[in-house]
């Protein structure tokens, strides 16, 4: 795929001084959605071939589609007549269910639209969902990635020429850091009222009650951790928080109930939507790979490595990461594109700027493996590292190693003897795991929370249960209600 730059040419929008004026003229319009003139750089074409070219990326390092078609319908059924509902249906409109557990929910322009299937575990609503797509059907009617994108790069003309990114950025985004970078386009608070605001406006305009609003934000409120504690963008870092956004909310019910608008007979759907979740993953997959300490296990691929001990790790959606606790050394494991391990480490060494010392080779319990130390210069400095292409059940493993060549030699050996460490997982116990899922069940009787967690005991703490099902362990159930339980899930502790 064409790096972002070749997309969004820094070239089309140079903005050389007698030419500024004339520029600016021609690229203010009327925005559709919020009636403002605005100042575009960016058109909307090239809205849709970022959203479209960072798609593929994006859906692929988030997990996935989650594979459940029939919720993949139904989400795109919905985010669909939201966007007819817009003042801009004519986009490319796709809507996407991810298979992570994150919390999270984002847009790129051009009208794509992710959910992951940790968001919807925790919602008890169609109306919460509505609320969700139609905030994000309003950020992309309302334009304002490119919004942020044309105000990046008016803050750059005569630093750099007119380019959309930093030479950084330029020179070495690959599809999944140009996806990244649409996504950390923060936006301003100003940007998330507006996108309540139209996402109101759309869920009433197909007859959806806008309480979903505040009753989705209430659970954002109660379950998103810090973005420090997440290793990619989470709600809180895509969304900061603009205020008491459920005030808002309900200022724009007592406003539309002033008026004589109180929608009744509009849709909730929560027995329908629940039964969509009844089955679903709930938490961290770990078929999709699972940590001991240290020490990651992949059931389904069949293979472990451990790295160094008191190192931080991260299990990814196409990689695994480690890093020490002093930030000055890092460790990936990946899929490698390539036919061999020989042929990766050929393609590797080609790099300009790497040199590779003496290469090692192997073959054990069905690992074909060739491993070598390097030196890569960049213009940071030097790094040294170590890198070992794996052929392993089909596929060719990329383990890599690196950091400041002048601090190498205090991780070398145990990051040598990490990648080492790859090696076929056989043990059957450890191999033997299933994820914990949503179980959705009619109360039978009127009776508290409490009692309900006894009689239908959960296999995830109590106080999980009570935030999927956004309620407090005090409340009181009523004969009939649906509500959610966790059940199920084996995942070896050692």
């Amino acid at each position: 795929m064409k790096p972002f730059a070749a997309i969004v040419s820094p070239a089309a929008f140079r903005l050389k001084g007698v030419l500024l004026a004339a520029v600016l003229a021609s690229s203010c319009a009327v925005n559709p959605a919020t009636g403002e003139r605005e100042i575009s750089l960016v058109s909307e074409s090239q809205e849709i071939a970022m959203g479209r070219e960072a798609d593929p990326a994006i859906t692929a390092q988030m997990g996935g589609e989650y594979d459940d078609p029939q919720l993949q319908a139904r989400v795109s059924e919905l985010g669909m007549s939201l966007a007819q509902a817009s003042e801009r249906p004519d986009l490319p409109w796709t809507f996407r269910v991810l298979d992570d557990d994150l919390i999270n929910a984002f847009a790129l322009p051009g009208g794509f639209i992710y959910v992951t299937r940790g968001i919807l575990s925790y919602m008890n609503s169609e109306a919460e969902l509505v609320g969700v797509l139609g905030h994000e059907v309003g950020h992309v009617t309302a334009r304002h990635t490119a919004s942020r994108i044309t105000r990046q790069q008016l803050g750059m003309i005569g630093v750099v020429g007119g380019a959309i990114f930093s030479e950084t950025v330029r020179n070495n985004a690959g599809l999944a850091l140009q996806g990244l970078q649409l996504l950390m386009l923060r936006y301003s608070r100003e940007d998330e009222s507006e996108s309540d605001a139209l996402g109101y406006r759309y869920m009433t305009r197909i007859n959806y009650h806008p309480q979903g609003i505040s009753e989705v934000m209430q659970m954002l409120q109660s379950t998103s951790p810090s973005a420090e504690e997440m290793g990619i963008p989470t709600w809180m870092l895509s969304h900061p928080d603009p205020g008491n956004r459920v005030e808002a909310n309900e200022r724009r019910l007592a406003r539309d109930a002033e008026n004589g608008q109180t929608f009744e007979g509009y849709a909730r759907n929560q027995s329908s939507f629940l039964d969509l979740l009844d089955g679903m993953v709930f938490g961290k997959d770990p078929r999709q790979g699972y940590f001991i300490d240290t020490r990651f296990l992949h059931p389904v691929l069949r293979f472990e490595i451990t790295f160094p001990r008191g190192w931080g790790t991260q299990n990814g959606a196409q990689a695994v990461q480690a890093g020490n606790p002093e930030q000055t050394a890092i460790m990936g494991l990946t899929f490698a594109d390539a036919e061999s391990a020989a042929a990766a480490m050929n393609g590797f060494a080609a790099q300009e700027g790497v040199q590779t010392g003496r290469r090692t080779t192997w073959n054990e319990g069905g690992v074909d493996a060739v491993m070598a130390e390097f030196t890569a210069a960049t213009e940071q400095g030097t790094l040294a590292g170590a890198i070992m292409y794996a052929d392993y059940g089909g596929a060719v493993y990329q383990i890599l190693g690196y950091g400041p060549s002048g601090s190498w030699g205090s991780v070398q050996g145990a990051v040598t003897g990490a990648i080492q460490s790859f090696r076929p997982l056989t043990d059957g116990r450890l191999l033997d795991v299933a994820p914990h899922r949503i179980e959705v069940m009619t109360v039978p009787a009127n009776m508290s929370f409490t009692q309900f967690l006894n009689r239908y005991p959960s296999t995830v703490a109590d106080e999980e249960v009570a935030l999927a099902n956004q309620v407090g362990v005090d409340a009181t159930l009523s004969r009939g209600q649906r509500v959610k339980r966790i059940v199920g899930g084996r995942i070896p502790t050692g």
